[in-house]
């Protein structure tokens, strides 16, 4: 069963404030928001063209590594700078590679970078 409704309100009639916009103030706000996105699809696709320039100049080789030299480590020396730097025992061969396997120089190293 439906509700009586006043005498006012006709069947099909929606409330005025249930429809949107019927007020000038909300009128506005929903102009503003909709010239704010306007804005912000332009400045995307903007922001979206610099990026992909950006990146089409990225090399996708790292220049700073520098060439892993051929020699020989101790797994003891990769151990001792794994625990004592607490880097994974991966990065410690490397340290100990750039190093020429000497454990001071790479602990040196890394300190100093």
């Amino acid at each position: 069963m439906a509700e009586p409704q006043p005498s006012r309100i006709q069947e099909g009639d929606q409330a005025p404030a249930a429809i949107p916009g019927s007020n000038k103030s909300e009128t506005a706000a929903l102009n503003s928001l909709d010239n704010q996105s306007a804005d912000l699809k332009t400045t995307n696709t903007a922001s979206t063209a610099a990026l992909g320039k950006a990146m089409k100049n990225l090399s996708i080789a790292s220049e700073d590594k520098a060439e892993v030299k051929n020699v020989k480590v101790e797994m003891a020396d990769v151990v001792l700078l794994a625990e004592n730097l607490d880097v994974s025992r991966a990065r410690a061969t490397e340290l100990l590679k750039a190093n020429d396997a000497d454990p001071v120089k790479a602990m040196r190293a890394w300190i100093a970078a």
